[in-house]
């Protein structure tokens, strides 16, 4: 196990730096690591992917609440935003998860990737451009609409919101640390929510690791969580210093990761 408590111990840095700049979870980092780990202990196949995720889920929590500490200190959470689109999110991953057996899912799958191609098209077009003075008028209810449709398509296509979120509120008119901020903040939301199902929905199950709770892996929790939450509100301070173009231009690049690894994984392997 020391070998791979290094590992945590590392991915948990990047994992809090994402988290705290981009407003992020790092589950696309979490996820591929801990399904290699899982598989080397030879944990039963049917298995592996509910604990990856459920573990994922609780990483991605911790390190979430640790970037929202760092950002509420400078203000930059709009909680009536969060409480709104956390709302809408939650019926969305809630609608999502019961319809994922019935639903051809390829459609929605090419449909996410043009809207993360879309939107690594716009950061970098829009880069150099200055911060939009006010914010477009947004009703209250499509805020919620707007939740629900990004928490619908998280639970087919196993990404975090954030990465759905920054991108919408920017696009909105909200300054580009507000956007991060307050992502992070519905992550978290959704992220407990998430932990918390793997936990009950896990209990009793047979093939599970002995150091689980339910579908959650405890030492993975434990060792990507001590350096991610150091390293979360590092990121966060760098909202605050890096020049909004530049961290687009981060966003940008980090998208474009996410879109390939989720095109191989999807419609190559």
């Amino acid at each position: 196990m020391g070998i791979e408590l290094l590992i945590f111990l590392f991915l948990g840095c990047i994992i809090g730096l994402i988290s705290g700049l981009l407003g992020v979870g790092g589950g696309t980092v979490v996820v591929p690591t801990l399904v290699f780990f899982l598989v080397s202990i030879g944990m039963d196949p049917e298995l592996i992917m509910k604990v990856a995720l459920g573990t994922s889920f609780a990483v991605v929590g911790i390190t979430s609440l640790s970037s929202v500490i760092a950002h509420q200190r400078r203000g930059s959470v709009m909680w009536g935003v969060v409480f709104l689109l956390g709302i809408g999110a939650m019926i969305g991953v809630s609608i999502g998860s019961l319809v994922v057996t019935m639903m051809n899912d390829l459609i929605l799958q090419l449909l996410f990737c043009i809207f993360l191609a879309y939107t690594i098209y716009n950061m970098l077009r829009t880069a150099s451009k200055k911060e939009a003075e006010s914010v477009s008028h947004f009703a209250k209810p499509l805020f919620v609409l707007v939740g629900g449709v990004i928490g619908f398509v998280s639970s087919f296509v196993g990404i975090g919101g954030g990465v759905m979120i920054v991108p919408v509120l920017s696009k909105i008119g909200y300054k580009m640390k507000n956007a991060i901020a307050s992502s992070s903040a519905v992550g978290m939301i959704m992220a407990a929510a998430g932990a918390g199902n793997a936990i009950f929905n896990g209990m009793g199950v047979e093939g599970v690791p002995e150091s689980s709770l339910g579908f959650v892996y405890y030492p993975a929790v434990i060792g990507l969580s001590i350096t991610s939450v150091i390293f979360a509100p590092i990121g966060a301070k760098l909202v605050y210093v890096l020049p909004v173009k530049r961290i687009r231009q981060i966003l940008a690049g980090f998208l474009s990761i996410i879109l390939v690894i989720f095109i191989y994984n999807n419609f190559v392997s």
